[in-house]
């Protein structure tokens, strides 16, 4: 549905990822684990090695599992909403001069700039889905730059296509 043109500046990439390659990938880790744990003598090694009692491993292991199990899910929900505002064309589009530009340095660095009293924000530490900041900066978004860009409203007005006027 977003289709790159001689003018596309930014193409997020977010239609072509699978949200449950993650979580499957997960789930077979998790097998091979308990797998191993059951089958070779590596738990009552590392018992052995961390002076802690072979459920406390487990627990650790089971506690480390579900944290990263969760998360994937989480983000394969995040991306899933995106994939589907795109689908369900809950996308707008907006064109006009970029003003109101400005920098945020902090740990990592924030930009915003506005369109047309559209507010857009992004960072340089963003995921793929949106548009950030790449980390060496140099990018055309300033004051007066002119740019068509399509985005998700519902969804902090993420940037999914910027095109150079």
């Amino acid at each position: 549905m977003l289709e790159p043109s001689s003018s596309t500046y930014f193409l997020s990439n977010v239609e072509s990822i699978s949200a449950s390659f993650n979580s499957i990938g997960l789930l077979i880790a998790a097998a091979i684990l308990v797998a191993t744990f059951k089958f070779t003598t590596l738990l009552q090694s590392l018992s052995t090695l961390t002076k802690l009692k072979p459920k406390y491993i487990v627990v650790i292991a089971f506690s480390v599992f579900l944290v990263a199990f969760t998360t994937s899910l989480l983000n394969g929900l995040r991306v899933h909403n995106v994939q589907n505002s795109i689908l369900t064309n809950q996308t707008q589009i907006i064109s006009g001069c970029i003003t109101d530009h400005e920098i945020l340095q902090g740990n990592s660095r924030e930009e915003m700039f506005v369109i047309s009293d559209v507010k857009f924000k992004y960072n340089d530490y963003a995921t793929e889905q949106y548009f950030f900041a790449n980390r060496d900066h140099n990018t055309f978004i300033k004051n007066g730059q002119c740019v068509t860009i399509v985005f998700l409203p519902k969804q902090e007005n993420g940037i999914l296509k910027i095109d150079k006027v």
